[in-house]
């Protein structure tokens, strides 16, 4: 299989163009005046839906089921396995940063931020890696409905 390596700039642009925001302002931190109307937003974002996802090259669907108080249920469907796997995980609201635990041998993590937006939910995207065996692997999962 073909590694994916991402830095968080590269996350960060990628998310971006996906979200149509200007590169320039990807890595940046928010302007001052609008940090508390972002945090607001923030904390209304509806992460739970289907994603069509791709990690490493293999690709499928993450269905966030739900989302209590930071705590995340999801299931993951890879193509090459056409099952559900339940995991679990958190969600940081605050910081827009999805963590999911696949109970796979070796284990995996997943961490994704969220990238798009709340007013345009069609152009949600989430996107990271996953560490196996202590590499860091690229992963992007694209909105695709809620219900």
């Amino acid at each position: 299989m073909r590694r994916i390596r991402r830095s968080p700039l590269v996350v960060a642009a990628l998310l971006a163009a996906v979200a149509g925001i200007p590169a320039a302002a990807a890595g940046q931190a928010p302007a001052p005046e609008r940090s508390a109307a972002a945090a607001k937003v923030r904390a209304d974002v509806d992460i739970t839906g289907l994603y069509r996802l791709n990690a490493n090259g293999s690709t499928g669907t993450l269905h966030i089921l739900s989302v209590n108080q930071g705590q995340v249920k999801a299931d993951f469907r890879y193509d090459v396995i056409n099952q559900d796997e339940h995991v679990s995980g958190t969600w940081d609201a605050a910081n827009w940063v999805l963590t999911l635990v696949r109970p796979f041998e070796p284990t995996q993590v997943y961490t994704l931020w969220y990238g798009g937006s709340p007013t345009y939910p069609s152009r949600v995207v989430l996107g990271g890696y996953f560490t196996q065996s202590g590499s860091r692997i690229g992963t992007i999962a694209e909105f695709m409905w809620r219900g």
